[in-house]
């Protein structure tokens, strides 16, 4: 009995060293997973956008934070260019970054801002096939396709990058000629939201002007502008456009009797309106960066630029925001095409050091639910498909100019700022088109127009 009870002693003291040594193993094992799942983690090194710019730099954020919360092995390096490389004070510091890492060949950089600069990144390389031989090229991928509405998918949509889709089409605009509305009843008008006709817009300058001469400590700008970016002429292009009343005319690389006429008729207007001084006196030495904070200050009655203004100015006062109202642009007949786009934000380098796990993060950004948070964040529109992509709200001013835009227009638009040269050909891109001599009335649109004909021989 006594030796039945030494025994069993022996076993439960074996069987305890057995299952602590079991254990032991187990969690050196567990540790050597979990040592091997943090060895394993991957940062993506994003390059962001919208710093600075209210609930669009949150939107930026927030979508790393949430791709880093489902995806435990993942860390995202987020910085901006602000950050990294840009100068406010140069426009084309992307474009310049891009070109640098591309000709290079050499980045830290997984996810660039490439931001629609095809074109510029195109001169500064001089490779037109810079974004094919660069980029992963997404239209090749099946779960994009799915998620990415059918017109961005086209060979059209493609041309803009020569033949490839190097990311979401995230970021959509339409662009406006924004209005202040407390401006507006200081001087005693209400501007339309829609169907302003050019004798509309002719009376509201007018309206400034006088209020400027009966109020000269008190001045105003009827129309803000910048050196550094001009956006005032986007009034002209329209006009112009409503007499064409074609789209594909409007972007033909073709000089006709027709478009020269039709510019002509937009300098007389333009003309017009000069003895009026529609634009800030001192435009030609202010910088666009300074200017922003100018419509929601009550410093003009207009302000042209893209719907992507709201978040900037709600990044600055949303309460003086809610003065604001974007406005179609004017016409001498109903306008049957509009300025407005959907552009690429980022692209992933081919030889980014991890590309596969910056094209999932990506993807993942090319969901329903990014494009529901864009649209509620930015009252603009989204390429990536979504159930409220289609703006449609009307909860406000700034839903309200979307939904109608895009009801009226839908794929009937063009790339404003891609358009320089839209009553011209390539040959004479860089033939003046003299609206800011009209516009200042130091040139009047016969002196204008003979200027250009003998330029282009016609």
């Amino acid at each position: 009995m006594h030796y039945m009870s030494n025994y069993l002693i022996v076993f439960l003291l074996s069987t305890v060293i057995l299952f602590t040594s079991c254990t032991k193993d187990q969690t050196d094992q567990l540790n050597a997973k979990a040592i091997g799942k943090i060895e394993q983690t991957t940062t993506i090194n994003f390059v962001g956008h919208w710093l600075g710019e209210g609930d669009r730099e949150y939107l930026v954020r927030n979508i790393a934070r949430e791709y880093e919360l489902q995806n435990q092995n993942i860390k995202i390096n987020l910085k901006f260019p602000e950050e990294i490389y840009y100068d406010k004070l140069d426009r084309k510091s992307n474009e310049k970054y891009t070109s640098k890492v591309i000709m290079e060949g050499i980045t830290d950089w997984d996810i660039l801002r490439i931001n629609g600069e095809y074109s510029e990144v195109m001169a500064i390389c001089k490779d037109p096939d810079w974004a094919k031989k660069h980029l992963v090229d997404f239209s090749q991928i099946e779960e994009f396709r799915k998620g990415t509405i059918p017109e961005l998918l086209t060979d059209e949509a493609k041309a803009q990058w020569n033949g490839i889709i190097p990311g979401p089409w995230l970021e959509g605009q339409y662009w406006a000629l924004w209005c202040n509305n407390k401006v507006a009843q200081k001087v005693g008008i209400q501007v339309k939201q829609f169907g302003m006709t050019f004798d509309d817009f002719a009376e509201y300058i007018k309206a400034v002007d006088q209020y400027n001469k009966n109020h000269p400590e008190d001045f105003i700008a009827p129309v803000y502008e910048s050196y550094v970016w001009k956006t005032a002429m986007a009034i002209a292009v329209n006009l112009y456009g409503s007499l064409l009343n074609d789209r594909d005319e409007f972007l033909s690389n073709t000089i006709t009797e027709k478009r020269l006429n039709a510019w002509e008729k937009t300098l007389e207007a333009i003309e017009s309106i000069s003895k009026y001084k529609p634009l800030k006196p001192d435009w030609r030495t202010t910088e666009w960066s300074t200017t922003t904070g100018s419509l929601i200050n009550e410093k003009c009655l207009f302000y042209v630029n893209g719907s992507w203004m709201y978040n900037i100015w709600m990044g600055i006062d949303n309460q003086k925001t809610l003065n604001c109202m974007p406005a179609e642009f004017p016409g001498f007949l109903p306008l049957k095409f509009y300025p407005g786009a959907y552009q690429v934000t980022w692209g992933v380098l081919k030889n980014a050091p991890h590309r596969d796990e910056a094209v999932k993060f990506l993807l993942a950004m090319n969901k329903p639910s990014m494009a529901e948070s864009w649209t509620r964040t930015t009252k603009c529109p989204t390429g990536i498909k979504g159930d409220l992509s289609n703006i449609a709200f009307g909860a406000d001013q700034f839903e309200n100019f979307s939904a109608h835009i895009q009801k009226n227009y839908g794929t009937k638009t063009f790339r404003y700022f891609e358009s320089s040269a839209w009553f011209l050909d390539d040959k004479h891109s860089s033939t003046p088109n003299y609206f800011d001599e009209v516009i200042e009335g130091k040139m009047s649109a016969k002196e204008a127009i003979t200027k250009i004909r003998n330029s282009i021989g016609k």
